[in-house]
């Protein structure tokens, strides 16, 4: 090989190399960051009545709500444009990123707080110091299954008898209206 197509081939590797990096690069600033909604970053929605919609920002109709300022969100996914956002009543749908940005974090108490009522949830009933008084009045379901011994009542009843000549009405009126239609 010559000193020049030594040249020329170390030239087009070094342009596929940086080809290859660019398309990278861009095609890296187009990519989606998705998160989990335990570990989703909190957002908090910036100007009064900025759409959301449960669809996509291009559904058939207008925004399916609107969203105040300071609405606490959650990001389930970054998008270019909309981002796919979780409310606090666990309703997903899409919304601008120029109408959010970072929350701030959350007082210390309002976290602890918010963790006790998690762990009371996911027991499935009340926290351990709760000695309030409870309901022990009649509940919904303490109706009185029926005996299983006893017949269920008989539901066929005998229809009412109609007669067969009914009369027809007169045809002609006995008088005619004062007034014309």
């Amino acid at each position: 090989m010559t000193d020049g197509s030594k040249q020329f081939t170390s030239f087009q590797k070094a342009a596929a190399r940086a080809f290859f990096f660019a398309i990278v690069f861009f095609l890296g600033g187009c990519a989606t960051e998705t998160f989990a909604p335990g570990v989703a970053p909190e957002y908090v929605v910036i100007r009064d009545y900025s759409g959301f919609y449960r669809l996509g920002p291009q559904q058939g109709r207008g925004p399916d709500t609107t969203l105040r300022t300071d609405t606490r969100v959650k990001l389930l996914r970054k998008e270019m444009g909309y981002s796919l956002v979780q409310l606090e009543d666990l309703r997903t749908g899409y919304l601008a990123n120029e109408n959010m940005t970072v929350a701030p974090p959350r007082p210390p108490e309002q976290v602890k707080q918010e963790a006790e009522i998690a762990a009371i949830k996911k027991r499935g009933g009340r926290s351990r110091g709760d000695d309030g008084p409870l309901y022990s009045g009649p509940q919904v379901n303490d109706t009185p299954l029926p005996d299983p011994n006893v017949p269920p009542p008989d539901l066929n009843v005998e229809p009412e008898i109609m007669p067969k000549n009914i009369p027809a009405p007169d045809a002609t009126p006995a008088s005619r209206p004062k007034y014309r239609y």
